[in-house]
C-alpha cells in the first residue's frame, strides 16, 4: 500500500510526518529526540523518557495519569532509548483507540497528543526539579538495563566487538550510558538535561493515524518555537579507516558452557549511499537469512557453529558476524567464515542462492506497513537523512540490484576485530 506521507519541518531542526492509514484502529504519535552519543551525556539523557513518560504537571502522579489513561479508552505511553548510527535517540510514545471507534465520535486521538505534549514540555516538577522519588525508582530501572546485558551473552559479546571496531567513536558508547555515570545522576542535572535536549535536539515527530493531525501538529510547533532552538549535528557517520594492518584481537573468559566469536568487519558504506540497498541484499546473501551461506555451509552443512549469522548497520558503515561454536572448534569456524567472504567476494554465488536473498529482503520490506510499530520505525531509520524511501519504493530498487553489485560492495568488506568469548569449566548454561 502506497501511503499518502506528509512530511513538514515545524521549526529548525524539527519535522512532523504524518502517516494516514485508515486499516489500524489505533493511533499511534511518536516523538523521537536525536542527540549525539556521547558518554559524558548518555546517563543524564538516557533517564529522560522514563521520568519524562511518568506524567506530567497535569497528572502528576501515576494515579492521575492512568485515570487519565482510562478515560482516554486505555490509552498507553511509554518511553525508550534506541541508537541510530551514532545518535542516541530518546522515544515518547502515545497510543489509542482511533477516534471512529470512540462514543459520540470523542477526540481521543487530540487529547493524548496533548497529554504527550505536556508530558514532554511540561513535567512534574518540584521546585522546579524532577523529583528525587522519580529519579531514584527509574535509576535503579536503569541501572538493571545496563547491568543485564552480562545476562544476554550473544548480545554482550556483540557489543563488546563493536568497541574493537570503533574504539574512540562515539558508536562504541552505550545508549544507556554507564554504570558510574547513572549512580551519580542529580536532580539538577538531569533537569539541565531536559532543558538542553529540548533547546538542542533533531525532533522527528510521527503521527499515525486516520484523523487530520493539523491542530496536532500545529501544537507541536507551538511548543518547540516557545524555545530557543540551536539544534545539534547528527547524521550517519561511517567507521573510521582502519587506522592500522594489524588485526584487533580480544578473548574474555567468562562463566558460559558455548563459546561466542564475533568477527567485526568495516565495510564505510552509510545511507543515503546508494550502495546502501546493495550492502543489505549482500548481507542477506551472506548471512542474515536461513538461505545465507552462513548458515547454509558454515551452520548447517558443516556444523561448525550452533548459529552464525551476520548483520549490517547501514547507518555506521560496519558489518559484524556473530556465532556460538565450541572452543576447539573457533580456528575453523573463523576460517570457514572468511572463505565464505572469499567466494561471495570472487561472485562464486548461485542464481537460487542469490534470489532467495533477494525474496527474503523484498518480504522484510513488504511486511513493515502490516504494523504501527515497524512502520514507524523505519521511517524513524530516515529521520536524519535528506529524504525517505518508502517500503515499497525499497522494495523496487532491490529487486534491479545486480549480482555485479553485490560483489562489488563484498570486495569492500575487510576484517577489523575478533572478539572470543571464552567458556570457563563449569560455566553456566546460556542462549
Amino acid at each position: 500500500m502506497t501511503l499518502p506521507i506528509h512530511n513538514q519541518t515545524l521549526c529548525e531542526g524539527v519535522k512532523f510526518l504524518s502517516l494516514p492509514d485508515d486499516r489500524f484502529k489505533t493511533v499511534c504519535l511518536t516523538v523521537a529526540l536525536f542527540l549525539p552519543l556521547e558518554e559524558a551525556t548518555a546517563s543524564e539523557q538516557a533517564i529522560l523518557p522514563f521520568l519524562l513518560r511518568r506524567g506530567c504537571a497535569a497528572y502528576p502522579d501515576f494515579t492521575a495519569l492512568n485515570r487519565q489513561l482510562n478515560r482516554l479508552y486505555g490509552a498507553r505511553v511509554s518511553g525508550e532509548v534506541s541508537r541510530i548510527g551514532e545518535s542516541q535517540v530518546l522515544l515518547l510514545r502515545a497510543s489509542s483507540i482511533d477516534d471512529r471507534y470512540a462514543l459520540d465520535g470523542e477526540p481521543v486521538s487530540a487529547a493524548v497528543a496533548e497529554l504527550l505534549r505536556g508530558m514532554l514540555f511540561e513535567p512534574a516538577l518540584e521546585n522546579d526539579l524532577f523529583r528525587e522519588a522519580d529519579i531514584e525508582q527509574e535509576r535503579r530501572c536503569l541501572l538493571e538495563e545496563i547491568e543485564s546485558e552480562i545476562n544476554e551473552k550473544r548480545l554482550y559479546a556483540r557489543h563488546q566487538c563493536e568497541k574493537l571496531v570503533c574504539e574512540g567513536e562515539r558508536y562504541a558508547v552505550n545508549r544507556y550510558g554507564t554504570v558510574d555515570g547513572v549512580k551519580a545522576l542529580t536532580a539538577r542535572q538531569i533537569t539541565d538535561a531536559w532543558k538542553r535536549v529540548l533547546a538542542t535536539a533533531r525532533v522527528q515527530i510521527i503521527y499515525q493515524g486516520n484523523q487530520d493531525s493539523a491542530a496536532i501538529s500545529a501544537a507541536f510547533a507551538a511548543a518547540f518555537n516557545a524555545f530557543e532552538r540551536a539544534p545539534v549535528t547528527c547524521g550517519t557517520e561511517p567507521a573510521m579507516p582502519q587506522r592500522d594492518a594489524e588485526l584487533k584481537n580480544r578473548t574474555e573468559e567468562m562463566a558460559v558452557n558455548q563459546c561466542k566469536m564475533v568477527l567485526g568487519f568495516r565495510l564505510g558504506i552509510t545511507e543515503p549511499a546508494k550502495q546502501a540497498l546493495s550492502a543489505r541484499l549482500m548481507n542477506a546473501l551472506f548471512g542474515a537469512t536461513p538461505y545465507s551461506m552462513l548458515f547454509k555451509n558454515v551452520r548447517e552443512k558443516m556444523s561448525l557453529c550452533y548459529y552464525c549469522s551476520s548483520t549490517y548497520d547501514r547507518f555506521k558503515g560496519i558489518l559484524l558476524v556473530d556465532c556460538g561454536v565450541e572452543y576447539d572448534m573457533i580456528d575453523k569456524a573463523r576460517s570457514e567464515i572468511l572463505r565464505q567472504l572469499r567466494l561471495l567476494q570472487g561472485g562464486i554465488v548461485t542464481d537460487e542462492d542469490l534470489e532467495s536473498a533477494r525474496r527474503a529482503v523484498i518480504t522484510q520490506f513488504s511486511s513493515v506497513d502490516d504494523l504501527q510499530s515497524t512502520q514507524s520505525g523505519w521511517y524513524l531509520g530516515y529521520a536524519l537523512l535528506p529524504d525517505f524511501v518508502t517500503p515499497v519504493q525499497a522494495a523496487d530498487h532491490l529487486a534491479d540490484v545486480t549480482l555485479a553489485e553485490v560483489v562489488a560492495v563484498a570486495k569492500k568488506v575487510t576484517l577489523d576485530a575478533v572478539y572470543i568469548l571464552k567458556g570457563t569449566e563449569g560455566g553456566e548454561t546460556d542462549e
